[in-house]
Order: C-alpha cells, then structure tokens, then sequence
C-alpha cells in the first residue's frame, strides 16, 4: 500500500476515534462487576442530571439559596467556590406536588470518597432552601425519583482497607444488603421501610458471617480481612429500613457477634453510624 494512502486511512481512523471519545460524556457509563463479568451500564444519576431542566446563568445571578445553618447566599456565588469538572444543578418536581426543587450534585474530592447532593425546596419566586443532603452513598436516582443510598463509603474503612471485602463463594453466601431506599416527599428526605423479607435476609447473613472463623486485627495495619465491615453494613442496613432501632439493632449485633472484640467494634460502629447521620438528612 502506498505511503500517502496509509497517511489518509490513519487520518481518517483518528478522526473517527476522536467523534466517538467526544460523543461519550465524562462518567455516562459505569462499570458493574457482577459475578467476575464487567457489564457496562448507563449509570442513573448522570443521566437524571442530564435530561433535567438546566438553570440559566441569567436566573442563577437572581436565585437566592437559604442554607441549613440559615445563611442566604446567591446561587451564582455557591456555584462559583464549588468545582465546576464535578458540579451539576438541575430543577426537577421530586414528589409531584407541581414545584420543582432544586438538585445540586457535586463531589468532594479524596481517594474514595465522596460524592453529594443537595437538594433545596422553593418557597418562593427564585428562592429555594435547604431541604436535605446525601453524602457518602454514591447515590443512585432512579426513574421513579428513588434515590438508592450506599453504605460502601462511610464503611469502607471500618476494622479493614477500602478495596478489602468479605468473600463467601459458597452457594448460600451471605446476600448484598448494602444499600437503602429514600423517598423525597414535602421538603423531607425520608428512608422507605422494608420488610420481612429482608429482615429475614439480614438475620440469616449475620447468622452465616457469626460462624466464620476469629478475623484477628493485623497488628501493623490494624485490619481484618473484611468481616467487620459485612458486619456492619448488614446492621446498617437494619437499622435504617427498620425505624432507626439502635436498641434493636444491639439485639441484633449482640445476637451474631460473638467475638473477643465485641465491645470495640460496637462502639466503633455507633460512632459511625452518627458520623453518617450529622453528614446525612434522612
């Protein structure tokens, strides 16, 4: 093949990659690793942000924002002192009662963590106020406007490393249960309550994690191999989708965790959970 021609196909190669890379948006799509198979899918949130009213430049100079310290503050300053490569707003009617809130998405910044949302109630022309806050949960937003919390974040370091987890190859390994529903309804974040079913699912997953042999703390790391953290996401769990029982869930925790370190890992596990709820509105 002649030189000049192989110029041109290489041009023509490069360019087509390059309409491609530009039609694709920054995180569009998320990889999933399910069952050793990695399945791309279009991940909910970005394209609840996508396809939801914008706000013009024009009215965010006008819009005010009351925040949850009472503060009044232009929407046009807050979004100038918040990263612009993570920060997305929108206006969308959460629980159609005919007014639309407003949405602000932005990201923290850190190693693993953490992503937020914010969502503010309009109680009058161009004037919204603080209504609720996610933060930590790589949150999900679904079509039926669900938002699907993770616990991976605010646990993800609990006795253990980040990327470490609990593995069970077995058939009746312990079930995911690792996330929660909440609604937005009349200015309020509230958290779906779930069933029997689940509840029978927690308890048999802490059942199967209690016959698991002693994960001693490695001294130098002061890290398990992740039981602590399946533990504690299972309890989480519990005590969010079930009325926000702490007594309950000690039951529960009391029950299944037969360990010598019981006492420390309740306790930390307490600190935690109110760490999730002063950064959390639900």
């Amino acid at each position: 093949m002649p030189r000049q021609t192989k110029i041109v196909l290489l041009s023509i190669c490069l360019a087509i990659k390059a309409v491609v890379y530009a039609q694709e948006p920054r995180d569009t799509f998320v990889m999933y690793q399910r069952d050793s198979a990695v399945i791309p899918e279009t991940e909910k949130t970005v394209l609840f942000f996508q396809e939801s009213e914008k706000i013009p430049t024009a009215t965010m100079v006008k819009t005010l924002l009351i925040t949850k310290a009472k503060k009044t503050v232009k929407l046009s300053n807050l979004m100038k002192s918040t990263d612009p490569v993570y920060a997305d707003l929108v206006l969308a009617d959460l629980d159609n009662d005919g007014k639309k809130e407003l949405l602000l998405s932005s990201y923290t910044g850190g190693t693993h963590c953490c992503d937020e949302i914010y969502i503010y109630k309009n109680i009058d022309s161009n004037k919204y106020q603080h209504a609720a806050k996610l933060f930590a949960g790589h949150t999900v937003i679904t079509g039926k406007r669900e938002f699907i919390f993770s616990l991976h974040e605010n646990f993800g370091y609990f006795f253990t490393c980040y990327a470490c987890t609990y593995t069970d190859t077995a058939d009746e390994a312990p079930i995911d249960v690792s996330r929660i529903t909440l609604r937005y309804n009349k200015g309020k974040m509230m958290i779906v309550p779930s069933d029997s079913e689940l509840k029978s699912i927690i308890n048999d997953n802490l059942g199967k994690l209690g016959e698991q042999p002693y994960q001693k703390i490695d001294s130098d790391l002061a890290q398990d191999k992740g039981l602590r953290k399946e533990f504690a996401m299972n309890l989480a769990a519990y005590y969010f989708s079930f009325g926000k029982n702490m007594l309950e869930t000690q039951k529960l925790f009391n029950k299944y965790y037969k360990y010598p370190d019981k006492k420390a890992v309740w306790t930390a596990f307490v600190k935690q959970l109110r760490y999730m709820q002063l950064q959390s509105d639900f």
